[in-house]
């Protein structure tokens, strides 16, 4: 569970938690941001966020924090890039998928049919080159 979940979950805003805790806005948004580590704390900021929140602080402590967007705005989880691939790409992913799940033995086959579906769709600007990227680090 992270410290963002706690708050969305008693509808407190990082403003409210600060202002109740007496634990400064700065502190906070380097705690929700990762900068500063919960176990770089002192046992007072701990204490009052514990109490704020209405959890032990040895819970408090286990909080890990939410994933960030990458710099460039986009979401870290960039499953969004396999999402309406050109048919003969999702044949060639799919067909590759199956083949390593049936553990065939032309596996190669498979690989290179993929490679070109990959690059012959990128060279035809059917997908982007971050989409051609990101295939082939996940499955080649």
């Amino acid at each position: 569970m992270t410290i963002q979940q706690v708050l969305r979950e008693k509808g407190l805003s990082r403003y409210q938690l600060s202002k109740r805790s007496g634990v400064p806005w700065a502190t906070l948004a380097d705690i929700c941001s990762g900068k500063t580590s919960l176990t770089r704390c002192n046992a007072g900021t701990l204490s009052k966020l514990a109490a704020t929140l209405d959890i032990p602080m040895e819970q408090l402590l286990t909080m890990t924090v939410e994933q960030r967007q990458a710099p460039d705005g986009k979401p870290n989880d960039r499953s969004y890039l396999e999402k309406e691939l050109p048919a003969s790409l999702q044949k060639a992913l799919d067909e590759y998928i199956q083949g390593e799940k049936d553990h065939v033995s032309y596996m190669d086959c498979l690989w290179g049919e993929l490679y070109g579906a990959i690059n012959s769709n990128q060279w035809s600007n059917a997908i982007t080159q971050e989409q051609a990227d990101y295939l082939r680090a996940k499955y080649l």
